[in-house]
């Protein structure tokens, strides 16, 4: 049952975990193509041209501080290597810097995008009957190893198609945020004035301790507890439906 594994502690962590990782990655690999697309082959030779996980951890900020986060619930923020650019590559160094910079949030909100839109087909009332109900109903029926193993293996796909759309909600607005260094951060500098730019540049040592204040003044956790309270909302009685599974 969804309702269970979101009960359990450890097994909604560890569901949590990968799909982070995975969506993590997704917007990492695509930093590296828009940059590669764009004429910087930097990421590429370094092997982060790729959407496997392994070439884009952090040992800090992709496994000890979610193990820590995990165990001890204390609020930290997680995060993947960044990805190598080299602007002088680029044509035009602060629009390229920016495209870069908006592809791995982009990402993030089709993997949203998509989950979203398959959740409201499992959820959607065919003939009296949930498309979901229709799929269980028919696994029972023919009976054999294989669909017995997918009827259990069910409920946990179906929460990891709610983290992936809860995941990439969250990691896209985030990484939106305009604060060094984050995307968010690189797309405001693009539309600011020259001494704007100028600022920012100062600025930029210090955005880690920026975020980390507004984290634990709890301003961060506000915004990102109102995002996800939308995107629930936005998914209506289907939330209900794939909790009741």
């Amino acid at each position: 049952m969804v309702y269970e594994i979101f009960s359990n502690r450890l097994s909604i962590g560890i569901i949590s975990y990968v799909v982070f990782i995975i969506s993590a990655s997704m917007h990492e690999y695509s930093h590296a193509k828009t940059a590669y697309t764009l004429g910087d082959r930097t990421a590429m030779s370094l092997g982060r041209l790729t959407i496997n996980p392994l070439a884009h951890l952090d040992i800090l900020g992709s496994v000890l501080l979610p193990l820590i986060a995990a165990v001890t619930g204390i609020p930290v923020i997680g995060w993947m290597k960044a990805v190598p650019v080299n602007p002088h590559n680029f044509n035009n160094f602060e629009r390229d810097q920016a495209l870069v910079s908006f592809a791995g949030p982009f990402a993030n909100l089709i993997i949203a995008t998509v989950s979203f839109i398959i959740i409201k087909i499992l959820t959607f009332t065919a003939d009296g009957t949930f498309i979901i109900y229709k799929i269980m109903m028919f696994l029972e029926q023919h009976d054999n190893m294989l669909t017995n193993i997918m009827l259990n293996a069910l409920p946990i796909v179906l929460t990891m198609l709610f983290m992936f759309y809860m995941i990439n909600i969250m990691l896209m607005f985030f990484n939106l945020l305009p604060f060094p260094p984050l995307d968010g951060g690189w797309i405001l500098r693009f539309f600011l004035s020259p001494k704007g730019k100028s600022t920012y540049d100062k600025i930029y040592p210090y955005g880690f301790l920026i975020l980390y204040a507004l984290l634990f003044a709890g301003i961060l956790r506000t915004v990102l507890g109102f995002i996800q309270t939308v995107s629930q909302h936005m998914l209506g009685k289907s939330i209900n439906i794939i909790f009741s599974i």
